[in-house]
């Protein structure tokens, strides 16, 4: 039982010292974000926000004009702002309230992808309604997000 025990912690040390993920360096390493993964969370920040303020025309400013929306895993939903326009502006327009929240996150050079929830007011101001939960993969380039993917 004592050479047992004795092998366990041998090779869990060995496990440890040869996995750099266990290495305080290589986890700093591993967190450091590059300046194009900062600046594609920067653009589905202030997504968010424009969202959550309902203000269409900061939303609309965010996306490239060809843009692409899909429900995963290739089902295009629509193409394009004017596309885009029509469902978020008339959204924008009849809700009483919008917040989305992403609870976590994931980036991968201009790859974003969320975690998150959303409420909606659609009846009374301050009275959510519907609340549901998704997860959403961003692309950005030169600044607009140019493809989004649905996960539901």
């Amino acid at each position: 039982m004592k050479y047992l025990f004795l092998l366990i912690v041998l090779v869990y040390s060995a496990v440890g010292l040869a996995n750099p993920a266990l290495d305080e360096q290589a986890s700093d390493y591993q967190l450091a974000k590059t300046e194009q993964e900062l600046a594609a969370e920067a653009v589905v920040d202030k997504l968010i926000m424009a969202y959550n303020a309902q203000n269409i025309r900061q939303f609309i400013e965010l996306y490239a004009e060809d843009v692409e929306f899909y429900m995963y895993p290739q089902t295009l939903m629509f193409k394009g702002k004017e596309k885009l326009i029509e469902r978020y502006g008339l959204m924008f327009k009849k809700m009483h309230c919008l917040k989305a929240t992403s609870i976590k996150r994931v980036t991968h050079g201009s790859i974003v992808i969320d975690h998150e929830t959303s409420e909606i007011c659609s009846k009374e101001p301050g009275v959510v309604d519907k609340r549901s939960e998704f997860v959403t993969s961003y692309q950005v380039e030169a600044g607009k997000i140019t493809k989004v993917v649905f996960f539901r």
